[in-house]
């Protein structure tokens, strides 16, 4: 019985907490937006194959630039990254496109 749990945590469904690496942001605005990167995470992405040909993930991105940089700015970074990213797009899986400071 006691693998039991070990194969209930292998299968088990990511957590929708949020990211240790990015706190939640502060204001409605990009709390709002952050939401939306929470759902996409926990009811859209577990049954996509992953396709981002950047580093970080579009969705890592939307955190830390929510949470760097606010709604208005950051929400201006992820729109931008949200339209350059394109299977195909970049040179190759793992591009690096850090969120700018």
């Amino acid at each position: 019985m006691s693998a039991l749990p070990a194969v209930f945590l292998a299968f088990a469904r990511p957590s929708t907490a949020q990211d240790p690496a990015a706190p939640r942001p502060a204001g409605r605005p990009a709390a709002a937006m952050y939401a939306a990167v929470r759902h996409y995470r926990a009811e859209i992405s577990p049954d996509r194959p992953p396709c981002c040909p950047y580093t970080p993930s579009c969705s890592t991105y939307a955190v830390k630039a929510l949470h760097r940089h606010g709604a208005l700015r950051g929400g201006r970074l992820v729109l931008a990254r949200l339209l350059r990213c394109r299977p195909g797009t970049a040179r190759s899986r793992g591009y690096r496109d850090p969120v700018p400071e």
